[in-house]
């Protein structure tokens, strides 16, 4: 059935790679509507699996393939280049990055290095995130997919090869079925958990797998016959997805399909002379795809750190200047590191190169480890390090979403005083609510009931995910609290418009949230139905016990000790950062008639930010110089405190006789 046939230089294959990398350097710059560029790291991978496939299973065939040489083969490729990128990125921060900044950039290093970013970048905010522009190294991402799956791929063949006696019909079958296996798994997994799908091995090795495929449909023994429009449809439903999706699609399963099969088909078609690869600028572009990829993104990053990613002429610099670095590196790093290392003894050179990576990790360990002040203007360091001024607790007392659970932390003495529930935004305050106790702190304490991205709203749900647990999270809290003195009151604390409005940065999105069933719109139906959750959730407790609910917190439009910092860091003045009170109104409309009918329906006592952050025409992220948030949206510890005189109202008991 299958014939291996002899193995060449493709140059379609080499200007697939052109139009790989060119999509998605154009989505980073945000060119020409690439919404959906990022579909060429698919496409990558397709080809990777069908070099792959080729290297291993005509090495088996022809027993002349060696663990080692395919790792050093890799490695002499992929090592150098990246080692370089660090090392400049950890070299230039010196000189331009704030503290926080600068040990971010050695933690990211670090996990470039270990070729395990992936997992590390699954765990924190995706990919389509705005934090995803502060992150120098998140592009090295798929460089530890591919690495990963370039340690697995020979050993699970081999091991496959070996059990059907080398017979090539089984080993295509069980790559089939591998493919099939991932491909549902993916699927699955972009439901429940949409970041693991788009950043791990297991939800991306399908991709690979279909390049798999290719290689064996291309050695059958009667060649496969297409249709001659295949080949056109191959190119379509590569090319669709550049401007079709965005970041709000279901990725990669099922979308990326059209990504990876119309690869597939145009790889299977092998037209060596196609206008569509065979130009010399498609060339040129694939023989540079991964050191345009690798040097690229920082430039991006560049962008939005110098707050120039809206103009114009900085930013056809910055692509101007990727093609130039990635020339630079394929021809004074890729090619001749791997002319150099190809003089030597494969084990020696392989020794050493992993010498180099490890060495190369060093400085960022130090970086990561040590504050290194006195590099830029004290002032800058003192700003940029309120990114950090959160409760220390956070990590170890905040639940996931998915948790259904509060994990339950208490701050001060043995007797209960108050307890706080709700998301994020209410763990930013939690501690301010303790300081609120004064010496009470010694024999009364804080409970922490505060879970991610979870507000307080009956029988909340999401359609982009199974694993959304924050209902499980108030039912638990409905019952937990009966339990608890009801002499303490209940705080609600919660992110409301960033469950019910969406990202600030797509207003017109659908919405994710519901309670009963899914809506299509932000119709008058889903907003009354979000707004009776608030209702229903907070008039519950107050039932039992005294509620208090804390108006919207305003949320930033940018990060606010970044942009304060990197202003002062350029510029020379500190830029202040605000929001518009009419767009603050806005957005919390409908929340804030929730928490006034709360307040009827039930007594809800509401206590208010406005007057704080607030004035006349602004809210503001500041206050005397000082970043009031650690980010664009929760309140940094030195913020919250501001909140202090209403928190002390509640824990009085003679505000709790007003109700």
């Amino acid at each position: 059935m299958f014939s291996l046939k002899p193995s060449s230089f493709r140059n379609d294959i080499n200007g697939l790679r052109a139009w790989a990398v060119v999509s998605v350097v154009l989505f980073h710059f945000s060119l020409f509507g690439f919404s959906g560029g990022f579909s060429g790291v698919d496409i990558f991978f397709v080809i990777s699996g069908f070099l792959m496939t080729d290297i291993v299973v005509r090495g088996l065939v022809n027993k002349q393939f060696r663990f080692g040489s395919f790792y050093f083969a890799r490695a002499k490729r992929i090592f150098p280049a990246l080692i370089a990128l660090v090392l400049l990125l950890l070299a230039a921060g010196w000189f331009v990055l704030p503290t926080p900044d600068y040990q971010a950039l050695g933690s990211q290093a670090g996990y470039a290095l270990g070729f395990i970013s992936n997992i590390e970048f699954a765990g924190a905010e995706g990919y389509f995130d705005s934090n995803a522009h502060e992150k120098w190294l998140l592009h090295t991402w798929s460089l530890a997919v591919e690495w990963q799956f370039y340690l697995l791929f020979p050993v699970v063949v081999w091991l496959l090869y070996k059990a059907v006696r080398g017979h090539l019909t089984a080993l295509f079958v069980a790559f089939v079925l591998a493919t099939l296996a991932s491909f549902a798994w993916s699927w699955a997994l972009s439901i429940a958990a949409p970041n693991e799908a788009f950043y791990l091995l297991p939800s991306r090795a399908w991709e690979m797998l279909a390049g798999g495929l290719v290689f064996f449909l291309a050695q059958l023994t009667r060649p496969l016959k297409l249709p001659r429009w295949s080949f056109l449809l191959g190119w379509l439903l590569i090319i669709v997805p550049f401007f079709a999706v965005n970041g709000s699609s279901q990725w990669p399963a099922p979308w990326a399909l059209s990504s990876v099969f119309g690869t597939m088909l145009v790889m299977l078609a092998a037209r060596e002379k196609s206008l569509f690869t065979r130009t010399a600028v498609a060339q040129w572009l694939g023989s540079r795809s991964y050191s345009i990829y690798l040097w690229h993104w920082p430039l991006a990053v560049l962008l939005f750190f110098t707050q120039s990613q809206n103009q114009w002429l900085w930013v056809g610099i910055m692509l101007v200047l990727s093609l130039i670095l990635g020339d630079l590196s394929y021809r004074w790093i890729e090619n001749p590191s791997r002319r150099w290392l190809g003089r030597f003894n494969k084990r020696w050179a392989g020794a050493g190169l992993v010498a180099v990576l490890l060495l190369a990790y060093v400085p960022a360990a130090v970086v990561k480890e040590h504050h290194f002040g006195g590099r830029v203007n004290p002032q800058v360091d003192q700003i940029a390090a309120e990114t950090n001024n959160y409760n220390a607790q956070r990590d170890r007392c905040q639940a996931s979403r998915s948790s259904g659970q509060p994990i339950g932390c208490t701050y001060g003495g043995e007797q209960l005083a108050a307890i706080v529930l709700g998301d994020s935004h209410a763990g930013a305050v939690v501690r301010a609510v303790e300081r609120a106790l004064g010496p009470r702190v010694e024999t009364h304490h804080i409970l922490d009931w505060t879970a991610s991205a979870c507000p307080v709203i009956a029988d909340i749900q999401r359609s982009d995910t199974n694993r959304y647990a924050c209902a499980a999270f108030i039912d638990y809290a409905k019952r937990a609290h009966l339990s608890l003195s009801s002499e303490a009151p209940l705080l609600i604390v919660s992110r409301f418009a960033q469950t019910i409005e969406g990202e600030m940065s797509a207003p017109n999105a659908p919405p994710a949230a519901y309670r009963s069933q899914p809506f299509a719109e932000k119709s008058d139906a889903y907003y009354n139905e979000m707004n009776a959750g608030i209702v229903e959730a907070a008039c519950y407790f107050a039932q039992t016990r005294p509620v208090y609910m804390l108006r919207p917190i305003p949320e930033m439009p940018v990060s606010v000790p970044q942009v304060m910092a990197r202003s002062l860091l350029f510029r020379g003045d500190v830029e202040r950062v605000r929001l518009p009170l009419d767009q603050y109104y806005e957005r919390q409309r409908y929340v804030v008639e929730a928490q006034n009918q709360a307040a009827e329906q039930c007594g809800v006592v509401l206590l208010d930010v406005e007057p704080t952050f607030c004035d006349d025409n602004f809210c503001w992220g500041d206050k005397n110089g000082r970043p009031l948030y650690f980010d664009d949206d929760h309140l940094s510890e030195y913020g919250a405190d501001f909140l202090r005189p209403e928190f002390e109202r509640m824990l009085n008991s003679e505000m709790r006789n007003e109700r």
